[in-house]
């Protein structure tokens, strides 16, 4: 396989991989199992909705926005959500 056709192979999984930016509004996003959640920098500022944010930019669980920044995803509830975690209700 060529590197051109492992390329096109690749964009559809990447979209698919993160579809839940913004899911529940501006800066509210969704997690692969549905829950909402916002980014917030170190300090527990949120992260507003137009600054763009590449999830896992620096590790598993740890986001980048475009400022750089490292960011974490904590739900509505107040809860920090992990990386790889399921839900409770899921188990």
């Amino acid at each position: 396989m060529n590197r051109l056709s492992a390329v096109l192979l690749a964009l559809p999984i990447a979209a698919w991989a993160w579809d839940g930016e913004d899911r529940y509004g501006p800066g509210v996003h969704a997690d692969r199992y549905g829950r909402a959640f916002q980014y917030e920098t170190a300090d527990g500022q949120p992260v507003p909705g137009a600054v763009k944010v590449e999830p896992d930019g620096y590790g598993p669980g740890v986001g980048k926005d475009q400022y750089g920044r490292p960011v974490r995803a904590r739900g509505l509830d107040g809860r920090l959500l992990e990386p790889l975690s399921v839900p409770d209700d899921e188990r």
